[in-house]
């Protein structure tokens, strides 16, 4: 079987889900009046909608934080502009707006008496997120409108009184950052800008390091709220795990039918599209790059992954690695040694973590010594991965890898996936292969006051699709 032939028109997809076996649950809404949507949704309780879900007191929290590095001397911006063409997640952070609604401009004043507008670029887009936003509205302190690009912008910034000479605005994904060193602005959309308002500094507003801006820095320590949207996607990750394990018992599948049934499944829990989606056979889960392939399932092998389901716009990472067949099949005894490895090596980092004294660093070069120390050699790349919407999910670090971020002090409020990925060295246990294979436990995990706490509940131990 393979997926390129695969049509995209509403039949095949049908098809394929019937193909798959998975059963969804009736989607309330496609033929009925609003009224009768809304209790067929409660009634079923089945599928998730993504709807914004922050208090205004969220807002305020986050929007305090976001002026409090604004104001800092290295940034000294008197605005922000996050444009709708860059990285999304920088106007969703500070409005809610982002994900199968569209984007917006937005321009965030350090002036708290100046409201925060947001630019979206139809009327139909203004009306549905008038609706969904009002909690963050009705006090006049967000506004949003429909506008034209730069130049609605620039009239914006006008009105604002913001466009005095020197006004220093901090741009979103200008330059400066970790995956996009030379930014994501489109250059004709900043022309335009500069032009209209010759004599104001368009600056980046970010970097990749501990003095991360005023966005990124406030990103890194999350509220109560956050943690609660966390932990559903925590949550849903976790039973995509069993979805995984349960597609793997039937014979003759391929890895694209673990990771279509798997995706319908994360997505029908959160309603919104999965950050990601990596599974990989007998390799590391990012080798397939979050893509369905036609790579064969066969028994003795390694299952790894990187899950990421979405809740408001919020990634939460969990991993484990499963063992396809039983604790007779051949490799079942190399994959046990390696996951029991990967799991004390979890427990003893957690507890090395001082909360608000232990730098990123320190824990992960803890980490890169246990690991020598159990016989095992590092997989990882990044073994501290933040959670967050899209790349404010900071800090993401490992022993050689995003060594800008060392100085990050793991601070309460913070929540990651850290995510141990080895293999064992061949003079501890031997692999069925002529190279041992890597095996992955990843749990997400909230630093408190006085200590650090699981966001995941299932149990950490060998997984395996055979009894």
């Amino acid at each position: 079987m393979t997926y390129d032939s695969v049509s995209s028109s509403r039949r095949s997809f049908l098809q394929k889900i019937a193909a798959t076996g998975i059963v969804l649950p009736l989607l309330p809404g496609l033929d009925s009046s609003p009224n009768e949507s809304v209790a067929a949704e409660a009634k079923t309780g089945q599928i998730q909608v993504a709807n914004p879900s922050f208090s205004r007191v969220e807002r305020d929290r986050r929007w305090i934080a976001v002026r409090r590095v604004m104001a800092k001397p290295q940034w000294n911006f008197d605005t922000i502009f996050a444009p709708a063409s860059g990285d999304t997640a920088y106007p969703r952070y500070l409005t809610q707006i982002g994900g199968r609604g569209g984007s917006a401009d937005v321009i965030f004043p350090r002036d708290d008496t100046k409201p925060v507008h947001a630019i979206v670029s139809t009327a139909r887009n203004r009306s549905f997120w008038e609706k969904r936003l009002d909690a963050w509205r009705s006090d006049g302190k967000l506004i949003i409108s429909q506008g034209e690009g730069s130049k609605s912008v620039a009239e914006l910034i006008k009105g604002l009184g913001l466009n005095r000479p020197g006004t220093r605005i901090g741009v979103a994904k200008l330059s400066g950052s970790r995956f996009d060193p030379e930014g994501l602005v489109a250059a004709t959309f900043l022309e335009h800008l500069k032009s209209a308002l010759p004599g104001l500094q368009f600056l980046p507003m970010e970097k990749w390091g501990a003095d991360a801006g005023p966005i990124d820095e406030a990103a890194m320590s999350k509220s109560s709220e956050e943690h609660d949207v966390i932990r559903r996607s925590v949550a849903a990750g976790e039973k995509a795990i069993e979805v995984i394990r349960s597609v793997a018992r039937s014979p003759s599948r391929h890895q694209g039918d673990i990771w279509f049934q798997t995706y319908v499944a994360m997505f029908a829990e959160t309603g919104e599209d999965p950050t990601r989606l990596s599974i990989a056979l007998d390799a590391e889960a990012n080798t397939t790059l979050g893509a369905p392939t036609d790579d064969p399932l066969k028994e003795g092998q390694i299952i790894n992954e990187e899950i990421d389901a979405t809740v408001q716009g919020y990634r939460g990472q969990v991993n484990h690695s499963i063992f396809v067949g039983g604790a007779k099949t051949a490799g079942y005894d190399y994959y046990r040694a390696a996951v029991e490895t990967a799991i004390k090596l979890f427990h003893e980092c957690v507890a090395f973590i001082v909360p608000g004294k232990t730098t990123c660093g320190q824990f992960v070069d803890y980490y890169a010594k246990l690991t020598e120390k159990l016989g095992a050699e590092d997989r990882s790349g990044v073994v501290l991965h933040s959670s967050g919407i899209a790349n404010l999910s900071r800090p993401r670090l490992g022993p050689a890898n995003s060594r800008e971020e060392s100085d990050i002090v793991l601070a309460p409020g913070m929540t990651f996936d850290f995510k141990p990925a080895i293999r064992m060295k061949r003079g501890a246990i031997q692999d069925v292969g002529k190279e041992n294979r890597v095996v992955q436990i990843g749990e997400h995990l909230l630093v408190g006051t006085t200590g650090v706490t699981r966001l995941g509940k299932r149990e950490l131990k060998p997984l395996i699709t055979q009894s």
